[in-house]
């Protein structure tokens, strides 16, 4: 297991391979939590939002998380009450923070602006400058991060869950190929399919 922590002039950044990570943290204007829900609501049961996110296809997992307190576990913890409810977003995806930031200015600026537009001082997603000062100072330093496969990307992952369904397939269907001339006809239209997979 290798697990690689970068640290750059202007913070720091979880890398492994090809996959970087980002946990932001914001707190909730006093009133919003319910619209906040309904935002994750509706991202979550209307396909036509969810759709946008597709074009996002460098992205391995993203999720939005509302914290409305901290766990106590007991002595020597003292109970903490929370002055806010915060905004808790953690992703992992291929490329580099600023290619994500502007991915998603461009391609679902209005899911940005109404999910963190309810967070105090978010200046909106576009100009694209105020809004990464907004997510780096809200970035929180990760001490670790691990990729299960730090130099595949997610498109390399589903292509080769493709290729594992076709290989499958086309094993089941050569045990019945018993002519020689038969098998490379097969074979090769085999080739022809998974092409864009390998």
């Amino acid at each position: 297991m290798q697990t690689v922590d970068v640290r750059t002039v202007d913070g720091v950044r979880a890398v492994d391979g090809r996959a970087t990570a980002i946990t932001v943290m914001t707190p909730i204007k006093p009133g919003m939590t319910p619209l906040v829900r309904l935002v994750m609501f509706a991202g979550e049961h209307l396909s036509v939002l969810a759709e946008a996110l597709v074009k996002l296809s460098f992205i391995h997992y993203a999720r939005w998380s509302i914290v409305t307190g901290l766990p106590y576990n007991g002595p020597p913890q003292e109970k903490e009450r929370l002055h806010y409810d915060y905004l808790f977003f953690e992703t992992n995806f291929n490329g580099t923070w600023d290619e994500y930031i502007d991915a998603f200015s461009e391609v679902v600026p209005n899911r940005m602006k109404a999910i963190w537009g309810t967070s105090f001082g978010f200046p909106g997603p576009r100009p694209v400058g105020p809004f990464k000062a907004y997510i780096h100072a809200n970035d929180l330093a990760v001490d670790h991060y691990y990729g299960a496969y730090p130099e595949a990307t997610t498109k390399t992952v589903l292509a080769a869950l493709r290729l594992r369904e076709k290989l499958d397939a086309f094993r089941v269907k050569a045990t019945d190929i018993t002519d020689p001339d038969d098998f490379k006809r097969a074979y090769d239209a085999f080739l022809v399919d998974i092409q864009h997979d390998l």
